[in-house]
């Protein structure tokens, strides 16, 4: 009778391992379907359809809101890193669309790109005229929110990199001019209303009495150089009026008398000189506007140069602080 109490305990307590061995099957540490990493890698993120799952991913792990400062994709993962509430967040993305994430150091100053502005749909065609030219097989992306530039590496082909716009158009050899000029689009500096929120940035980021000794206004870009006391501050604002850097450093001479105020600085100067290049200089209008820069000569008023691309004739032309009474070399 002890013996077969003994194998009754045994069946029994065999029975309920594997019940429980069952149940952890189903809902336990073995079910493990939505964990980074896990199990198969899915599908290829070097697409449209997988980089949306990569888009996703973003979404979920830095917010509606989120800010991205860059992001390398390859064919099986993917890794990003973003801004959430003043922290830098890395972000890890699998085959399958499957996160994880981790919060490092505070961050406050950078150019960020939001969100909300990555179009995944852009990679079938940004991929396919990379291959056409370069004639290798794509092995990664990489999107800097800086430049709001992709990067695209091949393997076997020559070259082996492109650069192109956020928009996927625009492909280049690194360092060619963009054949896609950015300087009409909707982020571009030199449109009014972006140039007023750098200028309003750079008024409330410099000391009460600076003067402007330069001004260097670009599509991606704007760069003030100010007059501070017996000093010089330089201050470069990005997209979106994000500053990308501060320096303070000696002047290199005595503070020229010519410096202006900011409030002589009119954020819609610009379109109107290029709208004034159209018209009478035969220009591109603000799509081919290269840069415009604050020319402060003695003796005379200070002036602004819009430089035009290469080849248009005149070069550049020039207009006062408010981008009126255009004129050019040449002009009689």
């Amino acid at each position: 009778m002890r013996a077969l109490a003994v194998l009754i305990g045994a069946v029994a307590a065999l029975a309920g391992s594997y019940g429980a061995f069952t149940l952890m099957q189903k809902v336990g540490p073995q079910d493990r379907t939505n964990e980074y990493g896990y199990g198969a890698a899915g599908g290829d993120l070097l697409s449209s359809a997988g980089f949306g799952l990569v888009v996703d991913a973003l979404r979920r792990e830095l917010g509606p809101e989120g800010e991205l400062d860059s992001i390398a994709v390859e064919r099986e993962r993917a890794s990003a890193v973003g801004r959430v509430a003043g922290r830098r967040r890395i972000v890890e993305v699998d085959g399958a669309g499957r996160s994880k994430a981790n919060d490092g150091d505070p961050v406050k100053d950078g150019v960020f790109l939001s969100l909300a502005k990555l179009d995944a749909s852009v990679v079938d065609a940004l991929l396919a005229d990379a291959r056409s030219q370069g004639g290798g097989t794509v092995e990664s992306l990489r999107l800097l929110g800086l430049t709001r530039e992709w990067t695209v590496s091949l393997d076997g082909g020559e070259p082996d990199r492109f650069v192109a716009n956020l928009d996927g158009g625009g492909l280049r050899l690194p360092g060619e001019p963009n054949p896609a000029p950015i300087g009409a689009s909707a982020d571009s500096l030199l449109r009014e209303k972006n140039l007023t929120r750098a200028l309003d940035a750079a008024r409330a980021a410099a000391p009460d009495g600076a003067r402007v000794l330069g001004w260097d206004v670009r599509p991606e870009r704007v760069s003030f150089q100010l007059a501070v006391g017996g000093r010089e501050l330089r201050l470069d604002y990005g997209y979106d009026a994000q500053l990308i850097s501060r320096e303070l450093r000696a002047a290199s001479g005595a503070p020229r008398a010519e410096a202006v105020r900011f409030e002589a600085l009119d954020p819609g100067a610009v379109e109107r000189m290029a709208s004034g290049a159209r018209r009478a200089a035969r220009g591109a209008g603000l799509a081919g506007v290269q840069y415009v820069l604050l020319n402060l000569s003695p003796g005379s008023d200070p002036t602004l140069a819009m430089y035009l691309p290469q080849g248009t004739d005149p070069p550049y032309v020039v207009a006062d602080l408010r981008g009126r009474h255009l004129t050019w070399p040449g002009r009689s």
